[in-house]
């Protein structure tokens, strides 16, 4: 593990500036790109020297995996308490995608920046992409709980969750704060497509039932489409030979 991934306590002095720090620098990287932003930038928007950023950081690779290393521990952390109450999977999921939801867009900036891993040294990126995976797993359980108390039909649980996961995320290239709904509204709007798709239920039902006769008619022998009920071959003789 690398070794700022021991965060000292925010309530110490250290801690506090440290995490100024990091919080400055995912509004600076979030403007205007990890590449495109210099330490002296970073420094500028604090105002503070860039000797003193040395102090805390060493690099501004390593100031990039604290941004990533804030917002996973914050979007996990909320999605562990959300795990560990006695809430029906169907709660916990509806919670679940609006914490999330709520993070991505308090800490825009932060959270934009979960998308760009790919700018961390290796071993950073390893730590980064453990977290998230400790996230998608946690999510896979809530669903799959879901599936075995039969509240939630599924193919694949893990591919549900990684449709969905894909749909939250997607929310950062067009949230805006002063857009027409809030962020809470947004989430209602998920966790309704979420549990209740595109379909109105008597649409779904009719098509569900449409598709049952076409697969029907198109599988099935005339005779027995039909009512006439006639008995197919057995397998175990061709049509029209003896015994």
């Amino acid at each position: 593990m690398p070794a700022s991934a021991s965060v000292p306590s925010a309530d110490s002095r250290f801690g506090r500036r440290r995490a100024a720090i990091i919080k400055s620098a995912a509004h600076v990287f979030g403007r205007k790109g990890f590449h495109a932003t210099t330490l002296e930038e970073i420094a500028a928007d604090l105002q503070v020297t860039k000797a003193s950023l040395y102090y805390y950081f060493s690099t501004k690779e390593e100031l990039l995996y604290e941004v990533h290393l804030l917002s996973m521990h914050d979007v996990l952390g909320r999605l562990e308490r959300i795990r560990a109450t006695s809430d029906s999977p169907v709660d916990q999921l509806a919670a679940a995608i609006t914490a999330h939801l709520r993070v991505l867009a308090v800490d825009y900036e932060g959270a934009f920046l979960l998308q760009q891993e790919y700018d961390l040294p290796q071993e950073y990126r390893q730590e980064i992409v453990k977290l998230r995976d400790k996230y998608e797993k946690t999510l896979l359980e809530i669903v799959q709980d879901g599936e075995r108390q039969r509240l939630f039909r599924v193919k694949d649980a893990r591919l549900a969750v990684r449709m969905l996961l894909g749909a939250i995320n997607w929310f950062l290239r067009w949230y805006r704060a002063n857009g027409r709904l809030t962020v809470d509204e947004i989430a209602a709007a998920y966790v309704d497509f979420v549990f209740y798709g595109l379909m109105a239920p008597s649409t779904a039902f009719s098509e569900q039932a449409g598709r049952t006769r076409r697969v029907t008619a198109a599988t099935l022998p005339s005779s027995i489409e039909h009512g006439t009920r006639r008995r197919p071959p057995s397998p175990r003789r061709r049509p029209g030979s003896q015994r």
